[in-house]
């Protein structure tokens, strides 16, 4: 069960809506990996991408909650090629409530492993990916525990995911992502 860390990094230069944020280190075979958020704004949507040596370029475009996009109104591409999103935010338990996706043929499901939101899985058949984001400024980190033969898709799918505001994929994160986006909308109207 090998486990990968990437570092967080942090590139505050220049004007506040330019800073760059992310993951970056090295998984064994697959080499280094970066994840960079928000790598481009689209006016109310951040793109989050992720790259690497051997892992094909993957990217998520979402609505901006923070410095992260959103699950809501999202899109994901890897490898340049579209991959649709489904998830049933009514659901009451953290496996219904998954993102579910379909990438190079096979069917994937990301899901809250904890009520917290720092815990998270990529499952498909016979591979599992646990996602775990710890520490706090400096010493913040990503870590990937593989468990299964996992190739470069499904490594470039979780590392992009690590910069993805998924709180919607727990019910007390669905409520909160629920009022700030009512927040929002109500500061339209004044």
């Amino acid at each position: 069960m090998p486990a990968y860390t990437l570092d967080h990094w942090e590139d505050r230069s220049g004007h506040r809506l330019t800073w760059r944020f992310g993951y970056r280190g090295t998984v064994a075979e697959f080499g280094r990996i970066e994840v960079v958020y928000p790598a481009r704004r689209l006016g109310e949507r951040h793109v989050t991408e992720a790259g690497g040596d051997f892992v094909p370029a993957a990217s998520f475009v979402g609505w901006a909650y923070g410095r992260k996009p959103s699950l809501h109104l999202a899109k994901l591409s890897v490898g340049g090629a579209g991959v649709r999103l489904r998830r049933n935010r009514w659901a009451r338990t953290r496996a219904g409530r998954a993102l579910r996706m379909e990438v190079s043929g096979r069917e994937y499901r990301y899901l809250a492993t904890s009520a917290r939101h720092r815990d998270r899985a990529l499952i498909r058949e016979g591979v599992e990916i646990r996602t775990t984001r710890h520490g706090r400024g400096a010493r913040k980190k990503a870590t990937l525990t593989v468990l299964g033969p996992a190739d470069a898709t499904d490594l470039a799918l979780a590392a992009v995911l690590c910069g993805v505001n998924t709180r919607n994929l727990t019910r007390g994160g669905a409520v909160r992502a629920f009022f700030h986006r009512s927040l929002d909308w109500l500061e339209i109207f004044q």
